[in-house]
């Protein structure tokens, strides 16, 4: 296996609770995904760290060849269309060495319609309800 990071990168929160989510469920990613990455971070734009650049380059220190930015988000906002590709096209330019491959959003994913339907389908034991 080459050296090929995975970096999930969230919006973060002032709440603790929430960057800690994302973090399980990139621990969880990793786990699945060992096979195919030596390393899977998780990173934040705003109010937590690391920040997306701070794990890029973490990656590149490390001597990862490849690096590919999973954005955990569900729409295409000022961060998925302008913050996140700037960070990126910053650190590829001073690092060309690194192959670094920016996917699309969750949101975007063509999966994202069956979960949403999925979870909104009507059940008749085991539902919750609030």
């Amino acid at each position: 296996m080459a050296d090929r990071a995975l970096i999930i990168v969230a919006h973060g929160s002032r709440k603790n609770s929430s960057n800690e989510e994302v973090k399980a469920l990139g621990e969880k990613v990793k786990s699945i995904q060992d096979k195919h990455y030596t390393l899977v971070m998780t990173s934040f734009l705003e109010f937590v760290t690391p920040s997306l650049e701070e794990s890029i380059l973490s990656c590149i220190d490390k001597g990862v060849s490849e690096i590919v930015i999973l954005p955990y988000f569900l729409a295409s906002g000022n961060h998925v269309t302008r913050d996140i590709p700037e960070v990126v096209q910053k650190i590829q330019a001073s690092h060309p060495q690194v192959k670094i491959t920016l996917k699309e959003h969750l949101g975007s994913a063509s999966g994202m319609v069956k979960l949403l339907s999925d979870m909104a389908a009507v059940q008749t034991k085991n539902s919750k309800t609030q």
